[in-house]
């Protein structure tokens, strides 16, 4: 890795960061709130000088991107955005602790939606907006917004393109990066539009639609309310934001082909029926499961199948607290919670292309036993998968295994109850915000020690960047030139 060149590609993506933060510093100003105005405006300040101390740093660095540079940009953006990402917080005065203050920012930007904030409606507006932009600025990445803005980069803005965009394969939508990445954002800041004007039709503030917009197609989950969704007791925004985060748990490439007329693609692909048939089934179980609690299957269903998808697009909103259903549903929420989204969405988790090849994988392995001369081939659809992409999703599933055993097994040890552990860890590492017990929807993650919040936002990062990409910053390979 070229220190250099690192410095050189972070630089100006340190100063997209700042310009995010003029939203929030405007509305502060309008309102009036000038403690705020000055913690974006200072924020942003100590971004911009930071990006033209890396410029410095890299402007006599003419070498093309590799690889191991590549991964260098992404790790150090994603670290530095928690830093500056938390720092108004502080200096407002909403949060003092800067481990808490670091772990609201990479919650936001990773899309995780978990908070240790409790007065949420006691936040100014600026804030609780920026809680907001956070998740949309992570949704899409902001490495792709940079290979977008930047591309006169060639193949290096290729390398930053794969490194940020999840999922086991990276097929570009378009043959040209810079194309593919533009197109990925027209679609999602179009959806996020849309998402917000139905919102406003449905009832719900100006202000509060597009804050909501924002958290669900990023599906992160931060909301200006502090019971989220359920705030509104509306049915027309539960089904306007259900449906959103549907969509924003599906691979964004099947949007492009939709777009481009080919609409037979959505319906036709592997992953997106099974993640389709997944929500179905789920929230079936569910909705018989709390059917006691509410007064008709309707009003069961449209519990369940919102509390499902919320967990499922590890969006993480929520209308009502599932950590008190029966522990069929409860168990089965905890379950979804490591499968995630598709793969090129916002969503987060082990992704639901892996676990299909996973059942695909098991089954060969069952057909091999009785007939151990045939070979068998893995397929998604009619496409044969190669063995080296099996191979990385055993490690990389694993690996995710691995990650989650070792934090939880921290957090128990630092007197967290074993649920409570468990479920913070997987809805960090799989970015679905909120747990259970007390991590659950109507807590918050106040009660982690700083030790616990720190290792979580690892596993934010870790999660976001799909593990190895942040793992091998510890591999000496990495560091060599």
């Amino acid at each position: 890795m070229t220190p250099r060149a690192v410095a050189k590609l972070a630089a100006p993506l340190l100063g997209i960061v700042s310009a995010t933060m003029l939203a929030p510093l405007t509305l502060a100003i309008v309102d009036q709130q000038w403690r705020s105005a000055i913690a974006y405006l200072v924020s942003a300040a100590g971004c911009v000088l930071i990006a033209l101390a890396l410029r410095r740093i890299g402007r006599a660095q003419n070498e093309e991107i590799h690889r191991k540079d590549a991964i260098g940009v992404v790790v150090l953006i994603w670290t530095v955005m928690g830093v500056f990402g938390g720092l108004p917080f502080m200096i407002e005065g909403a949060l003092l602790d800067p481990a808490a203050a670091l772990f609201e920012a990479v919650s936001g930007f990773t899309t995780t939606g978990a908070t240790v904030m409790a007065d949420i409606e006691g936040l100014s507006r600026a804030t609780n907006l920026w809680r907001c932009e956070m998740h949309w600025i992570g949704g899409m990445g902001i490495v792709v917004l940079f290979v977008a803005v930047f591309p006169q980069l060639g193949v290096g803005a290729k390398q930053l393109f794969r490194n940020e965009v999840p999922g086991p394969t990276s097929e570009g939508l378009r043959p040209r990066i810079k194309q593919t990445a533009v197109a990925l954002w027209w679609i999602y800041g179009g959806l996020t539009v849309l998402c917000a004007v139905l919102l406003i039709v449905a009832g719900m503030p100006i202000f509060d639609a597009i804050c909501h917009a924002m958290s669900t197609l990023g599906t992160g989950g931060y909301s200006n309310r502090a019971a989220s969704i359920g705030a509104y007791h509306n049915y027309g925004i539960d089904l306007i934001t259900g449906v959103f985060m549907l969509i924003a748990g599906l691979n964004f490439g099947l949007f492009y082909a939709c777009a481009r007329g080919r609409w037979k693609t959505l319906f036709q692909d592997p992953e997106a029926r099974f993640y389709l048939g997944l929500n179905l089934v789920v929230t079936l179980v569910v909705a018989w499961c709390i059917l006691p609690m509410h007064t008709s299957i309707l009003e069961s269903l449209r519990f369940a199948g919102f509390q499902t998808l919320a967990v499922t697009t590890t969006t993480g909103f929520m209308t009502e607290d599932f950590d008190a259903y029966p522990n069929v549903a409860r168990y089965l929420l905890f379950l979804c919670m490591f499968v995630g989204g598709c793969a090129g969405s916002t969503a987060g988790g082990i992704k639901v292309v892996r676990v299909l090849l996973l059942f695909k994988v098991a089954t060969r392995e069952l057909r091999s036993l009785a007939a151990p001369n045939v070979v068998a081939t893995v397929k998604l659809g009619r496409t044969a998968i190669p063995p080296a992409v099996i191979s990385g999703v055993l490690v990389f599933v694993v690996t995710y295994m691995l990650i989650f055993v070792a934090t939880s097994l921290l957090l128990v040890a630092l007197d967290l109850e074993l649920m409570t552990a468990m479920s913070a860890t997987v809805a960090c590492l799989s970015s679905v915000g909120p747990g259970l017990d007390a991590v659950g929807p109507v807590q918050n993650f106040a009660v982690v020690p700083a030790v616990g919040k720190l290792a979580l936002c690892f596993c934010m990062i870790a999660g976001r960047l799909e593990l190895f990409v942040l793992l091998s910053v510890f591999s000496r390979e990495l560091w060599r030139r």
